[in-house]
């Protein structure tokens, strides 16, 4: 059994709508590899619930698996002789199991039920409104992100308003990918987060007991490794058109970060564009940048670790993995990870850091916003706006890649409040926060500065990683 972390609130939700004792129609969807298998897994512990994974085969096969195993978990031996030949079927005998008793109803997979079964929907929908609203049935239904966007969730589907609860399953943050491997250097769990992101079923596979850069070369960096092709089959069991997807992503990944610079890269004609780029979007691939405060122009960015990774470095030097050049693929894929992508990862641990802080009232904000801000030629990496008073309390944040001595962090700070006289309001109160891997001796702080290093990173990813704190861990 693999870990589990850091879904308390999650696991919360599941639990809230399960007590209500009412008729629960619940949806939880997310993308490949999230956990939300294992997340129904942990909740299921102890309750009457039945679990069936759909499949990609015709009806009548599913509605005999499904069958079968339902006989064995009722004890119904007439339903294991008798299966059943609808999906209507199916809801009625739902309906009179839970008339009296709260009684759990899990199709894992949706999308492909749906699939094999164009009327599946409507017919939940006719039991739900005449038979299963009354009774104490809990149904849930988990899937993919793009079957459940464009099906499930849509205003067209027949679904729609009744639905007592949906919950799209995130990654875990920098902090929480930190639980599994706790026994690295705090800088090598934070790299590892922008090698895999924090998707459990990638960092799962992650053996502790090798260094950071063998686990990328065995699971990323060979012929036939693991996720070598990971980023071509989650785009293939998502989407159609891959190969523009494809090229959208690579172009951002490699750079691109305006509208223009990635249909001139990616190939994709501008007019078109923007439908690729809002499916991105939607399913958490991308995400569209604007200054937290103010007017700008806005950019794009990955913003799944995992994939940035993946598209900036595998089509580069994928004829050199097949060849069996692995070595010397890692060596160049460490200098420029070091330059480009670790400073990223570091700014997001940043946002991650401050928002645990601003929960656990160690730092007095409540940030309403966060983002980065930019405006001709000026930025600043994390601007956190307190819009609970009037008016509205700052803390404005730059995150530094490098070990810093006290001359320099200091530096750092000067030119921080410097930058902050730019910004478009006027605040009530400014924190100023400086985030260094380490420091080299102790500035010489005013009373609303601030400084954060990687200990305190190792600090608060402690506190996430612990059950009563950031989430259970088991």
């Amino acid at each position: 059994m693999t870990l589990f972390v850091d879904r308390r609130r999650e696991l919360g939700w599941l639990e809230e709508h399960w007590r209500s004792g009412r008729a629960e129609l619940l949806l939880v969807y997310g993308r490949r590899r999230v956990g939300k298998t294992r997340l129904v897994w942990e909740w299921m512990k102890g309750r009457r619930v039945f679990y069936f994974v759909a499949e990609e085969v015709p009806e009548q096969r599913l509605l005999e698996k499904l069958s079968r195993e339902l006989a064995e978990f009722t004890g119904d031996e007439l339903l294991g002789e008798r299966p059943f030949t609808s999906w209507r079927q199916v809801f009625l005998y739902l309906a009179r199991l839970a008339e009296r008793e709260r009684i759990g109803f899990i199709i894992d997979e949706f999308q492909y039920a749906a699939a094999s079964s164009p009327g599946l929907l409507s017919t939940l929908q006719a039991v739900w409104d005449t038979r299963l609203s009354g009774t104490r049935a809990f149904i849930l239904l988990m899937g993919s992100l793009v079957s459940f966007s464009e099906g499930v969730l849509s205003q067209r589907s027949p679904l729609y308003g009744r639905l007592t609860g949906v919950m799209r399953l995130q990654p875990l943050g920098p902090l929480e990918a930190r639980c599994f491997v706790p026994g690295w250097a705090p800088c090598d769990a934070l790299r590892l987060y922008g090698v895999f992101g924090g998707v459990p079923g990638y960092l799962a596979e992650v053996d502790p007991g090798e260094s950071l850069w063998e686990n990328v070369e065995r699971l990323l960096l060979r012929p036939n490794a693991r996720f070598l092709d990971e980023a071509r089959y989650l785009l293939r069991e998502e989407l159609r058109e891959v190969t523009r997807y494809y090229a959208v992503l690579e172009a951002i990944a490699g750079g691109a970060t305006g509208y223009g610079e990635i249909a001139s890269r990616s190939g994709v004609p501008g007019e078109s564009l923007s439908k690729y780029l809002r499916v991105l979007e939607e399913m958490g691939l991308v995400e569209r940048i604007a200054p937290v405060i103010g007017r700008g122009r806005a950019r794009y960015r990955v913003a799944d670790r995992f994939l940035e990774f993946w598209f900036r470095y595998i089509p580069r030097h994928r004829a050199a993995i097949e060849l069996g050049l692995s070595r010397r693929v890692v060596e160049a894929v460490r200098r420029d990870f070091e330059a480009s992508l670790a400073p990223r990862v570091w700014e997001e641990a940043l946002a991650s850091m401050v928002a645990a802080m601003a929960r656990s009232g160690e730092l007095e904000i409540v940030p309403t916003r966060m983002g980065p801000w930019w405006h001709r030629g000026m930025e600043i990496d994390l601007v956190a706006v307190d819009e609970t008073v009037e008016p509205p309390r700052l803390l404005v944040a730059e995150a530094k890649w490098s070990d810093l001595t006290a001359k320099e962090a200091r530096r750092e700070l000067d030119r921080l409040r410097a930058k902050t006289q730019h910004l478009p309001v006027k605040p009530s109160q400014v924190l100023y926060v400086l985030a260094a891997r380490a420091l080299r001796g102790q500035p010489s702080l005013l009373p609303d500065e601030r400084v954060l290093t990687l200990e305190d990173y190792e600090r608060l990813s402690r506190e996430a990683c612990s059950p009563g704190a950031g989430g259970d861990t088991h």
